[in-house]
């Protein structure tokens, strides 16, 4: 699991630093992962060197303009890496959208139309675990300010194909 966690870092800071870059080189981003214990009724954040399935991790993404000037239409992409599934309602803003591709986006819940036995269409729920990335509409962010972006997932048991042993 501790590999799935540092793959989880490489294609998180891949997604979110581009967003920020293209913007302009005095916008910098960081993502942390940590993750999250529940003590006394109450979410703690906690290292997440290693990470086992059924933990929560939270992903935060922050975004810092260091430069003199406003940065306009800037967007935070967060990944939902594989083997975990996002957690309804822990997008933080909640203003949001995801994807199941990386690239195509839409407003929370996801939907797709299926194609039913009598050739009609039906909308359905995507599930949660088919999310690959949130994405917010940023907007302007000021010279010599900041923004945070968060999620969390709970990391899926490992796939074990038939007839192997975990």
């Amino acid at each position: 699991m501790k590999s799935l966690l540092s793959l989880c870092f490489l294609v998180a800071g891949l997604a979110l630093g581009p967003a920020a870059l293209a913007q302009t080189p005095a916008v910098t981003s960081t993502l942390s992962a940590q993750r999250v214990e529940m003590v006394e009724g109450k979410a703690v954040l906690k290292p997440a060197a290693q990470s086992k399935p059924g933990e929560v991790i939270e992903y935060t993404g922050a975004y810092r303009n260091a430069g003199t000037t406003a940065v306009s239409a800037l967007q935070a992409v967060v990944p939902v890496p594989v083997g975990t599934t996002f957690i309804a309602g822990s997008a933080q803003p909640a203003a949001t959208q995801a994807s199941t591709d990386g690239t195509r986006f839409a407003a929370l819940p996801l939907v797709r139309m299926v194609r039913q036995a009598d050739g009609s269409d039906r909308k359905e729920a995507v599930p949660l675990a088919e999310y690959r990335a949130l994405r917010w509409d940023v907007g302007t962010l000021g010279a010599g300010t900041s923004t945070v972006v968060s999620l969390r997932v709970r990391i899926d048991a490992p796939v074990v194909a038939s007839g192997t042993k975990p």
